[in-house]
């Protein structure tokens, strides 16, 4: 390979807009990360890009002919994924490039669909962050494998209805056409029975059964599907839901059942083999109609979670065997370990199945209010109690600080025995550069332990904190200035703070407080909701 600060591209001979986009984005990360000054030119290449038809969608392969190494889609989509694997294993964010040691070999992705869940509710780094940075981290994730994403339009009873129309709507619509370049396929995700206002008592939904602490919830607009009112008011509901995506088209629709959903009345329950039915047939029904190409998918988020199961996974498998063809794919998955009705019996009507990994919430309060929340070895836990039936998933995010957590999720849909540790040293050494690899791999580790505030402990916080300082060391600038690399040295911060600091909650000194501050900023979460918002001193004066 070329040792100079020139490197000479050869691009591969085709009009697919998605293999121009590897091309662009081959380009950017070569010059941004590594430096180098980028010629396209097909003479004496350094590395060349092609197209090769062959089995295996989204397949590529690595090789060198010679002095010169070849990157082999198998289709568009592969090419984008092999310069992502090329990237990853060669580019560092400290400058390092190193293509003589990078990754060799042909891959072919596990699952066909890799995909994340964007909420846009409570105000959060989606909904108020720059669009241009929430566009860059659409692509960093396509370089991963992402090639879904869901958005929500009407589930969020917190969120005005004007302010979905004249503010989300139109954030979502640009960023489906910029994920769309990248090849990445994308959807709504809906509450089966709510509406964006309150509906009349006649209509509204009867609470549903609920375990103890709640898991379920009852709140949102919700009505009754069961009743003819409510079932029009819905029908059109969907109708409006669904040509606010006409101009860019959805491929896939889901529908969750539970959250701001569900109706506990006797012709309803048990909602996930009756009434949610109903509901997601006339949905499913209005999407295909609308786009005649749309995949829908049931979700299962809390079925049978009493302590006495109410029947239904079995109500829902029973109905798509009865009656196939409005639902291609369920969601299954739980605050926890995985639902035991599937691993038990099998997806619902035989169907391909993902999950729903929780990938935002679990752990500590505000959701990612201390900075980066690594867990990637629970992530891999559940993974594999179901992998085996899984054909993907589409993990809920909350913003940009479970970065780490969703290129271990893509990593899983890929490799469905993708190594916890190695995906994160893979991610520490891309994002920050090799020379910091070991402390942060171990900090990260370490921060998985004490993540539940129950499990902090003077020792352990105090090893990050001299870890990350360590590492840090080792860093140039534009590392040490970098959003990833600020939400992981707060999080020290923050730990250490609080374990130095016993006693009251809320902040517990000055050098935790500008911690808490520089999230706030980092997140765009000046007016976010409390349950995205780190408990930054000037935050709670705003709110008394």
């Amino acid at each position: 390979m070329n040792p100079s600060k020139t490197f000479r591209l050869a691009p591969a001979p085709t009009d697919a807009p998605l293999a121009h986009e590897a091309t662009r984005l081959l380009i950017r990360e070569l010059t941004e990360r590594a430096g180098l000054e980028v010629i396209q030119t097909p003479q004496n290449p350094d590395l060349s890009l092609h197209l090769i038809p062959g089995s295996g969608p989204g397949s590529y392969r690595i090789e060198n002919e010679g002095a010169v190494l070849r990157i082999i889609g198998r289709d568009p989509a592969g090419l984008l994924y092999g310069v992502g694997r090329f990237l990853h294993s060669a580019v560092s964010g400290d400058g390092t490039f190193s293509p003589g040691t990078s990754w060799r070999g042909t891959s072919t992705p596990d699952c066909q669909f890799r995909g994340l869940y964007f909420a846009h509710n409570f105000h959060n780094w989606y909904r108020s962050a720059p669009q241009a940075d929430v566009v860059r981290y659409v692509e960093d994730l396509a370089l991963w494998g992402l090639n879904a994403i869901a958005f929500p339009f009407d589930t969020n009873p917190h969120c005005p209805a004007d302010e979905i129309e004249k503010v989300m709507l139109p954030r979502q619509l640009e960023l489906i056409k910029a994920a769309k370049r990248v090849g990445i396929r994308t959807g709504m995700i809906t509450i089966a029975n709510t509406l964006l206002t309150v509906p009349t008592p006649e209509v509204a939904a009867t609470p549903v059964p609920d375990a103890q602490p709640e898991r379920r919830g009852n709140i949102g607009n919700r009505v009754c599907p069961s009743h003819p009112q409510g079932f029009a008011l819905l029908a059109s509901r969907f109708n409006r839901s669904l040509e606010a995506y006409r101009m860019v088209g959805l491929d896939f629709v889901v529908a969750f059942p539970y959250d701001e959903g569900g109706c506990g009345c006797a012709e309803c329950r048990p909602w996930g083999g009756k009434g949610f039915i109903k509901a997601c047939r006339e949905l499913s029904r209005q999407a295909k109609a609308k786009f005649p190409d749309c995949r829908f998918i049931a979700g299962t988020w809390c079925f049978d979670v009493l302590d006495k199961p109410e029947g239904e996974f079995e109500g829902l498998d029973r109905e798509i065997r009865a009656n196939p063809g409005w639902c291609d794919e369920v969601m299954c998955d739980a605050h926890g370990d995985f639902p035991r009705w599937p691993l038990e019996q099998g997806a619902p009507g035989g169907l391909p199945m993902i999950n729903f990994a929780e990938i935002s919430m679990w752990g500590r309060w505000p959701w990612g209010g201390s900075g980066a929340n690594p867990y990637p070895h629970r992530i891999a836990r559940i993974w594999r109690q179901a992998r085996h039936l899984l054909t993907g998933g589409l993990p809920y995010s909350e913003g940009c600080f479970e970065d780490i957590n969703k290129v271990m999720c893509l990593n899983l849909f890929w490799d469905k025995a993708a190594d916890a540790d190695q995906v994160t040293r893979d991610y520490l050494g891309y994002e920050f550069g090799p020379a910091a690899v070991d402390k942060m791999a171990e900090a990260i580790r370490l921060m998985e332990d004490i993540y539940p505030p129950e499990c902090r402990t003077f020792e352990k916080a105090q090893k990050i904190f001299d870890l990350i300082q360590e590492a840090s060391t080792t860093l140039p600038a534009k590392v040490l200035s970098s959003w990833r690399w600020r939400i992981l040295y707060l999080r020290a911060v923050i730990d250490f703070e609080a374990v130095t600091h016993p006693g009251p909650t809320g902040v517990v000194s000055d050098k935790q407080n500008e911690a808490y501050e520089e999230l706030v900023r980092l997140y765009s979460a000046q007016h976010s909701q409390p349950s995205i918002t780190p408990i930054a001193r000037s935050v709670s004066a705003h709110r008394q």
